[in-house]
C-alpha cells in the first residue's frame, strides 16, 4: 500500500511540474555568435562614453549614467528637485538617479582635482505613467475559528 502511494505521488509530481515548463523553452537552442570574447567585452567598454555623450541605462523610473573622464574627477547631477554628488576623484564615473518623471533635464557637472569645472545638459526620458490608475480589488474575507466557544 505504501509503495503504491509513493508511485502515485511521484506520478503526480512529475506531470504537474512538466505542465509548467513552456514548450518553447524546452525546444530552443542557444544563440551562437562569431564574435570573439574580446569583441563582446568591447561592446560594454565605457571608454567610448564621455560626459558630453554618456551611456545612460533607464530602468523603470531610475537611470544609471556611466562615462569616463580624461583625468580623475568628481561629478554631480542636479535639477530643480534633486542633487546627487560623488565623493571621490575617479576616471570611471557612474551615478544613479531614481524617482524620475517622464522627461527629466539635469545639469551634469564634472570637477577635476585641479578645480576645473565643466557642465553638460542631459535629458533623460522614461516610460509614460499609465493614464488610468489601476486599483487592486479586495475580496471581503473573514477568519473564524473552527472551534467557536459559545458563551
Amino acid at each position: 500500500m505504501r509503495n503504491s502511494f509513493f508511485k502515485v505521488l511521484l506520478f503526480i509530481l512529475f506531470f504537474s511540474t512538466s505542465i509548467h515548463i513552456p514548450v518553447q523553452a524546452a525546444t530552443t537552442s542557444p544563440t551562437t555568435s562569431n564574435l570573439s570574447a574580446d569583441a563582446f567585452v568591447d561592446m560594454f567598454d565605457i571608454d567610448d562614453y564621455t560626459a558630453a555623450t554618456p551611456y545612460v541605462v533607464v530602468s523603470g523610473h531610475s537611470a544609471s549614467i556611466t562615462f569616463t573622464t580624461d583625468q580623475p574627477a568628481k561629478i554631480s547631477l542636479h535639477n530643480d528637485v534633486t542633487t546627487i554628488k560623488t565623493k571621490d576623484y575617479v576616471q570611471d564615473q557612474e551615478i544613479t538617479v531614481s524617482l524620475l518623471q517622464e522627461t527629466n533635464t539635469f545639469v551634469l557637472t564634472v570637477t577635476t582635482e585641479s578645480g576645473a569645472t565643466t557642465t553638460y545638459s542631459i535629458t533623460i526620458k522614461t516610460a509614460a505613467k499609465p493614464k488610468h490608475k489601476v486599483m487592486p480589488k479586495f475580496a471581503e474575507t473573514s477568519i473564524t475559528s473552527p472551534r467557536r466557544s459559545h458563551y
